[in-house]
Order: structure tokens, then C-alpha cells, then sequence
């Protein structure tokens, strides 16, 4: 069932060890989001670069796993300056072999929900479904915003949280005791669901979903200088795990 998110250093305890034993998964494993909407992720952050054609657009991607986002763009052989954030170790070593031939690609090890200062402002931000693993949205937003150029484009990707509370329910009551959760219990709420491998969930491994609603990600959006520009949606209603994907667009003022 569903719990109100009220320790956070437990949550942060038990979602660093499930991170952990997910690894060797989502380095080398079909990851079913990628499948979903990995190509339109890629394709609309690649328009967002080409925007710029008087230098190259640097790219920001918070969270980046194993990378293939990278991948997607240097196939799709747009121009850019890429840096990869993560916080799990092992993805940034993993990164910094496969990748060494691309002198434009960039790997740090870095923590979203701390403040971090780097040395560059990007053009594009690009936090694809990491923003619901955390428990401080306020400060990875802020993260986001702060090294973003004026004008430039936060493209954030999730999947509706009706969908995580389906997802994070084992029968049908269960679905309905958890939405009566969602309604009833004040402030926010959190569970760890079990990856979908596709045709099916894992039997062990699991990850977290905060259930923030859209209004919470416009709302630390806007309280961090950035305005919605575009919305978008991806159904994926007729698998056996039903999602359905949303993409913010945020833009930074000059502030």
C-alpha cells in the first residue's frame, strides 16, 4: 500500500539499495520506458538543439542511467556538448568507457536533490523519469533551473501517477484502498512498484514512485523561474502494465 512520504532518510536508505541491486537491469536490461517513448524524447530534445545555430547547445541529462540518450542523439547527429549526471557510481564508470571516443560527452557524479553549482548552462536540461524517484522535488527543480541559459528548455518526462498507484497495487481493492490513500492521507505519498520487464513485472527487483500530481511539478517549476510552454502525452493503456506517459516543456526567464 501507499504511505505518506514523512522520512525521508528512509526513504532515501531503502531507495539507494534498491537502486543498488537494479544495476546490472537497467545497464544491460530492455528498459520498457526507452522502448515506449525513448524516440520522442530524443527526437524533441534534438529539435530543442537545433534551435540554437550559432554555437553548440549543451545538453544537461539529470539522471542519466545508461545513457541512452546519448546514444539516441549522437545517432540522430544533431550537435551538441553532453553532461551526464547520476548518482549511482557505476553508471557514471560505465559511461566514461563506453563513451571516451566522444570528447563532447561529459560524465559527473552528482546528486540532484543536493545543491550543486557546475561550471556550465545549458541550453536543454533533459530529466527523463527521474524527478518521481525523488523526495526533494523543490531542490532538483531548483538544480534544473539554476544552470539553464535564459530561454532555455527544461524537457522533463513521467508517467501519470494514477498509473503508479496501479502499478503499485497488487489487486483491484488494493487499487481502490490506495486511491482512497491518495485522497484521504495529507501531504505526499510514495510506494516501491516492481520494474516492468515488458510482458511482465519483475518478482524482485523494485524502484520508487512519489506520486506527485502535475500540479506539483508546474508548481516547483514556477517557483523556480521556469513557465510551461508545452504538454504531451503518450498512452500506453493496452499493455500488461498500462502507463501513460507525460512530457513538460519548461522555459527560464531572464531573471
Amino acid at each position: 500500500m501507499i504511505e505518506r512520504l514523512d522520512d525521508l532518510e528512509d526513504f532515501r536508505r531503502r531507495r539507494r539499495a534498491a537502486w543498488e541491486c537494479n544495476i546490472d537491469y537497467w545497464l544491460n536490461g530492455p528498459l520498457r520506458h526507452v522502448d515506449d517513448v525513448g524516440g520522442y524524447i530524443a527526437g524533441r530534445v534534438a529539435a530543442l538543439c537545433r534551435r540554437n545555430i550559432e554555437s553548440c547547445p549543451v545538453v544537461i541529462d539529470m539522471g542519466f542511467g545508461n545513457a541512452w540518450l546519448l546514444k539516441e542523439l549522437v545517432n540522430s547527429g544533431v550537435r551538441i556538448s553532453y553532461v551526464g549526471l547520476d548518482s549511482m557510481e557505476q553508471f557514471v564508470d560505465r559511461a566514461m568507457k563506453t563513451f571516451r571516443h566522444i570528447d563532447a560527452a561529459t560524465f559527473l557524479l552528482a546528486d540532484v536533490e543536493s545543491e550543486l553549482d557546475l561550471p556550465v548552462r545549458a541550453d536543454v536540461v533533459v530529466n527523463a523519469f527521474n524527478f518521481f524517484e525523488l523526495c526533494d522535488l523543490s531542490m532538483a527543480m531548483s538544480n534544473a533551473s539554476k544552470h539553464l541559459l535564459p530561454g532555455g528548455r527544461l524537457f522533463m518526462s513521467t508517467i501519470d501517477k494514477t498509473f503508479l498507484i496501479l502499478a503499485l497495487s497488487n489487486t483491484h481493492g488494493e487499487f481502490y484502498k490506495n486511491l482512497a490513500i491518495y485522497q484521504d492521507v495529507p501531504g505526499t505519498k510514495y510506494g516501491f512498484q516492481r520494474i516492468d520487464l515488458g510482458a511482465h513485472v519483475s518478482e524482485i527487483l523494485e524502484y520508487p514512485s512519489v506520486l506527485y500530481s502535475a500540479q506539483d511539478f508546474i508548481d516547483a517549476a514556477h517557483e523556480n523561474g521556469l513557465s510551461l510552454v508545452s504538454y504531451v502525452e503518450h498512452p500506453f493503456t493496452a499493455k500488461p502494465v498500462p502507463k501513460i506517459y507525460c512530457h513538460f516543456e519548461f522555459e527560464r526567464k531572464d531573471i
